[in-house]
C-alpha cells in the first residue's frame, strides 16, 4: 500500500483545519461590523487559536470605540461576549504558565486593557452566540434564530 500523504480531499470537498477569526459588533442589538476569516497563523492549541481570536476583536473594539469617540458618541465600557471559558479565564489571568508562555507577547495586551476597565469579556451561551452562524452549518431555524439576535432579516 502507498502513503498518498494528507487527505486534502474526500467526495470533492476540501478540507480545512484552519481556525476562523469571526467576530459581530452590535449596538442596540443591531449588527454595525462583524468579520469570517481564516486565521493566518497557526495555533499549538484551541485555546491559543481562541485567545487570538479574542485579540483580533480587542483591536476591531478599540477602533470602534475611536470611530464612535470621534462622532461625539462616546462609548463607555464595552463588553465582549466569548464562548470559550479557558480563552476568558487567560484575558483576565495575567501571569505566565508552564501551559501559556509559548503564546506570543503581541497577544496579552488585552490584559492590560481588561485591567484599566475598558473591555469586559464575559461569557456566552452557545444559545445567544451569533458567532456561530458564521462557522458552523446550522438549520435554518437556528440560523434565522442567530439573524434575529443581530438583528438581520432574510
Amino acid at each position: 500500500m502507498k502513503d498518498l500523504g494528507a487527505v486534502k480531499k474526500i467526495l470533492g470537498m476540501e478540507i480545512l483545519r484552519d481556525r476562523k477569526n469571526c467576530y459581530v459588533f452590535t449596538i442596540s442589538g443591531c449588527a454595525i461590523n462583524w468579520k469570517a476569516t481564516l486565521q493566518n497563523t497557526v495555533a499549538l492549541s484551541t485555546t491559543e487559536a481562541e485567545y487570538m481570536v479574542i485579540t483580533e476583536a480587542f483591536k476591531e473594539t478599540i477602533w470602534l470605540k475611536g470611530l464612535f469617540r470621534e462622532l461625539s458618541k462616546n462609548l463607555q465600557i464595552t463588553t465582549i461576549f466569548y464562548n470559550s471559558q479557558s480563552a476568558i479565564f487567560l484575558t483576565k489571568d495575567q501571569m505566565f504558565h508552564e501551559r501559556t508562555k509559548h503564546i506570543d507577547v503581541r497577544y496579552h495586551f488585552v490584559c492590560e486593557i481588561i485591567a484599566r476597565g475598558d473591555i469586559v469579556v464575559s461569557k456566552i451561551s452557545t444559545h445567544d452566540n451569533h458567532v456561530d452562524m458564521m462557522t458552523k452549518t446550522l438549520p435554518s431555524a437556528k440560523f434565522e434564530h442567530y439573524l434575529d439576535l443581530v438583528s438581520v432579516s432574510c
